[in-house]
């Protein structure tokens, strides 16, 4: 087997991944200026219907990152990802 042969069935994923990582950056350049900010949040791994709650947050925890991008001030961040314990690489 070639190199990532055994992990092609996370290619979709990955590729959806980046492509909110592009847009999130490209929009919040687009938006730069204006009061709108621009971010994206990670819940992490949470317990729901989706995954038969084998995720290790809850959903209260899951929503952590996604609630404080919602009350950022103007002088928050834009174009990031984020998950509760704040900004995450890419």
């Amino acid at each position: 087997m070639g190199v990532g042969v055994n992990r092609i069935g996370t290619i979709g994923y990955n590729g959806s991944k980046a492509a909110l990582n592009m847009l999130t950056v490209h929009l919040a350049y687009e938006l730069q200026g204006s009061s709108i900010k621009v971010n994206s949040a990670n819940p992490g791994f949470t317990k729901t219907d989706l995954n038969n709650n084998t995720g290790v947050e809850t959903v209260q925890d899951g929503a952590l990152a996604a609630t404080r991008l919602a009350l950022l001030d103007d002088a928050g961040p834009t174009g990031g990802s984020f998950s509760k314990e704040g900004p995450e690489p890419w």
